[in-house]
């Protein structure tokens, strides 16, 4: 089969899963009424994370995790403050979106509904963040997943959805491959992958959450997969590894390609961390929402102080850096 043919098949694969339809309701209701109140401003919503997948623990304060792509900020932020959807200042966010895209907002819509975490981007940024010329690992990292095309302003827009998710799909052998075992089939490619990306971000999660996460992408991810390692094939970079559909690396790892991709994973760390920043700025109900999501994951009640409610930049960082630490020690531990 030709490399081109095989191109064409990868495509087809990440399509006739990003493409299917939800049939979750409350999402559903969501999604209209955004795409109603943003009008031409919206190119397309993308529906990701661990809600996308069946992983996620549901109550009350878990969201659903999308990337809102638009034209341009101003009229998305306009369209969103016209609407009583936002309560910051259009302009503002509109400045700070400029500065380490995405930027995340909270969109509720009422009963019946579902509760938004939209991370607003820019088309054109889009298309760098899941290509090789990205900034960081955040948009390539997540849309690599499986990932749901929930609206396309035209078949143009939902064309360069997709094509993102075919990108961020292929990258993977880059910044994935110095961490890959020496022989894999597609879900020992698929599970190394994503234990090597999330082992890399900042994330209050417990051990085990990287496979955990996995074994709810399996089924999706699995043939996406063998479709990417026979493209890979055909270019050269892999070769058979005796057992049928398993594979190996063409060539090894030099210590200089893992030097770059580990510095690639740091400075991507470190613009995630000035990210939170922006995003308490951005994102209305963020105190709230991140102690809700920390309970939820490490199992445990947070309660904050007054004094720490109060002032967060001050007095909640300690707080937030003993229960990271803990979680990495408990991933090393299970390691």
């Amino acid at each position: 089969m030709s490399e081109a043919v095989l191109t064409r098949t990868l495509a087809k694969a990440v399509a006739a899963e990003a493409l299917a339809p939800s049939n979750d309701a409350p999402l559903a209701l969501s999604v209209e009424r955004l795409a109603a109140v943003a009008g031409d401003a919206l190119v397309g919503l993308v529906f990701f994370g661990s809600r996308r997948t069946g992983a996620a623990r549901v109550d009350s304060w878990s969201a659903y995790d999308v990337f809102a792509v638009v034209s341009r900020y101003g009229p998305f932020y306009d369209a969103m403050r016209r609407a009583g959807l936002l309560t910051r200042p259009a302009w503002l966010l509109a400045l700070a979106s400029r500065v380490l895209a995405p930027t995340q907002i909270s969109l509720r819509f009422g009963p019946g509904s579902a509760h938004l975490k939209a991370s607003v981007i820019e088309e054109r940024t889009l298309v760098r963040e899941t290509g090789r010329f990205r900034h960081d690992h955040f948009c390539s990292g997540r849309l690599f997943q499986p990932a749901l095309v929930l609206y396309a302003r035209d078949a143009a827009a939902r064309e360069t959805l997709v094509g993102c998710l075919v990108s961020a799909l292929r990258e993977t052998w880059g910044w994935a491959r110095p961490w890959l075992p020496a022989a894999f089939d597609a879900e020992g490619y698929g599970r190394s992958a994503l234990a090597t990306s999330m082992h890399w971000e900042v994330r209050p999660e417990p051990s085990g959450r990287a496979e955990q996460l996995w074994q709810a992408q399996r089924e999706l991810q699995v043939p996406v997969l063998e479709a990417l390692l026979a493209e890979l094939a055909a270019k050269g970079e892999l070769v058979p590894a005796g057992s049928p559909a398993t594979w190996s690396p063409a060539r090894e790892t030099g210590a200089l390609e893992r030097m770059r991709r580990s510095a690639y994973f740091r400075l991507s760390m470190l613009r995630a961390t000035a990210r939170w920043l922006k995003h308490m700025l951005s994102f209305e109900g963020w105190l709230d929402y991140i102690v809700q999501k920390a309970s939820r994951h490490s199992g445990q009640t947070i309660e904050l102080s007054e004094r720490e409610r109060r002032y967060p930049l001050l007095f909640l960082w300690g707080r937030a850096a003993r229960h990271i630490i803990r979680a990495r020690k408990g991933e090393r531990k299970k390691g």
